[in-house]
C-alpha cells in the first residue's frame, strides 16, 4: 500500500475541504493518507511515497506556512512524487491573461521554494462571503464581479469541479504506485 502526504494551508476553510476529499480518494483508491494542516504541524516526508500539497492564494500569495514546509523539504520532495495544487478563483477564468498569471503565481511560488513538483493543477474554490468581514467582503464582491462571478454577498459559492479532483486523485494514486513498483517497492496501480 503506497502512503500519501497531503500538507495544506487554507485561510478561509475550502483549501481544507479540498484536501480530505483528496484524502478520502486516495484512500478509496488504496492508498494510506495523512491529510495535515501545516498550521498546526509540521510533519516529516518519511516513510511516505508521495506527497500533495496544496495552497489557496490571496492578494497574489500562498500561506507563509506552506511556503516554509515546501521550502524546508525541498530536497527531500526532490526525490519522490509530489503535486502542487493552487486554490484560486482565476482558475474558473479561462482568458488567456489571466491563465497566464495563475501559472506565473505557480511559477514564481514553486521557484521561491526551489521545488519542482511531478504536476502542478490549479483547482478554482469558493467564494464565501458568509465568512468575511465587511471589508474582505466588499473587496471579494468586486474581484468577482470582475470575473463574472456571483455577487450576492447574502450566500456562499463553491466553484471546485469534485469531479476533475478526484481524477486528479485517482491518476496520482497511480503515478504514486506505478512509480514505487518501479523502485522495486510493493504496490501496484490501483
Amino acid at each position: 500500500m503506497t502512503r500519501i502526504l497531503i500538507l495544506y494551508g487554507t485561510t478561509d476553510g475550502h483549501t481544507a475541504k479540498i484536501a480530505r476529499r483528496l484524502g478520502d480518494t486516495l484512500r478509496a483508491r488504496g492508498a494510506d493518507s495523512d491529510v495535515v494542516n501545516v498550521a498546526h504541524a509540521t510533519p516529516r516526508l518519511a516513510g511516505y511515497d508521495g506527497v500533495i500539497v496544496a495552497a489557496s492564494v490571496h492578494t497574489g500569495t500562498y500561506q507563509p506556512e506552506v511556503r516554509q514546509w515546501v521550502r524546508t523539504h525541498a530536497p527531500a520532495l526532490a526525490d519522490m512524487p509530489g503535486a502542487f495544487i493552487s486554490v484560486c478563483l482565476g482558475a474558473l477564468q479561462h482568458e488567456p491573461e489571466v491563465q497566464q498569471e495563475v501559472a506565473a503565481t505557480i511559477r514564481r511560488f514553486l521557484a521561491s521554494v526551489d521545488w519542482e513538483p511531478t504536476i502542478t493543477k490549479a483547482v478554482a474554490g469558493a467564494v464565501l462571503y458568509s465568512r468575511y468581514g465587511w471589508l474582505k467582503r466588499w473587496l471579494m464582491r468586486r474581484i468577482v464581479a470582475k470575473a463574472g462571478g456571483d455577487t450576492d454577498t447574502s450566500r456562499d459559492y463553491e466553484y471546485t469541479d469534485w469531479a476533475d479532483l478526484d481524477r486528479f486523485a485517482e491518476g496520482f494514486a497511480d503515478l504514486v504506485a506505478r512509480r514505487l513498483a518501479e523502485a522495486g517497492g510493493y504496490a501496484q496501480p490501483a
